[in-house]
């Protein structure tokens, strides 16, 4: 199946006008920022994107700031009813809500099943207050800070922690669940939005040594056809998953790229540069 996506420009994107695709997507290639592509590609609807290029700072620029005051992607706009989202998780519930009529697996409405529909909405937190926050530090001090000459040992360690700890309970929920998916048989919103930070480990400097069935999963995910594409859009960055989806060389060239689009503040470095001016 081919992807229905199509690109456009911030300062043309559809609004009010093309009901044929009235969602789109303001992204860059991170790991919440592929969550909407996989999402949008698993319903197989048609859609657009954004790239919100982090190199040149346009996540800060005035234009992305009125859609998301706090100056990070992703965000959504829906056409058929003028309205912005931003956050992730939020995006993942609305966007499978808004088609729950293609696949109501991933999140069905409470009116049809109201534990499960909370069983999801609660790992969608977990995802988001648990797993992203703890992996994210951990990729931010092992690969943007210590990469710039600040290693804080005690945030390493902290957050390396922290990070496999959240691992093991999606382990153990796999285990539990009975698989392959973290509530069982049928995908669910709540498996895309843990995959994009428990599926990029390596990034985050983590082992998942002895997570059978974490790696499963993850594995069984990475070979998905919608998740394939999902991440290729905006564009590809394998080399967050680590080997074998890319080379020692894309790995070392990748550490160095990602590291200067940030300032050790965590801002964009583009966006200070461009104050200087």
């Amino acid at each position: 199946m081919m992807s229905k996506a199509r690109k456009v420009t911030m300062s043309s994107f559809p609004r009010k006008t093309n009901h044929d695709a009235p969602i789109t997507l303001f992204i860059y290639a991170t790991m919440n920022g592929y969550k909407g592509p996989i999402l949008c590609e698993e319903l197989g609807i048609d859609w657009n994107y954004v790239t919100v290029d982090f190199e040149k700072g346009e996540q800060k620029s005035p234009q992305y700031l009125s859609i998301n005051p706090n100056g990070r992607i992703p965000a959504l706009y829906d056409a058929d009813h003028d309205i912005f989202i931003a956050e992730s998780a939020a995006i993942l519930e609305y966007i499978a809500a808004k088609y729950r009529h293609k696949n109501p697996a991933l999140l069905p409405s409470p009116e049809d099943d109201l534990g499960r529909h909370w069983e999801i909405r609660q790992w969608m937190l977990f995802g988001a207050t648990g797993l992203s926050p703890a992996m994210g530090n951990a990729m931010f001090f092992n690969r943007i800070a210590a990469t710039k000459g600040e290693v804080n040992e005690y945030a390493i360690q902290r957050y390396t922690n922290e990070s496999r700890r959240c691992l093991e309970v999606l382990d153990e929920q796999l285990k539990k669940s009975g698989g392959p998916f973290l509530l069982g048989p049928q995908l669910t919103i709540a498996d895309i939005n843990a995959f994009t930070y428990a599926g990029t480990h390596f990034w985050a400097k983590v082992s998942v040594e002895g997570l059978d069935n974490l790696n499963a999963w993850i594995k069984l995910l990475m070979e998905r056809e919608a998740f394939k594409r999902g991440l290729d859009i905006p564009f590809a960055r394998r080399v967050f998953f680590g080997p074998p989806f890319a080379s020692e060389e894309e790995i070392a060239a990748e550490i160095s790229r990602n590291a200067g689009q940030f300032t050790i503040s965590g801002g964009s470095a583009a966006a200070e540069e461009s104050k200087g001016k």
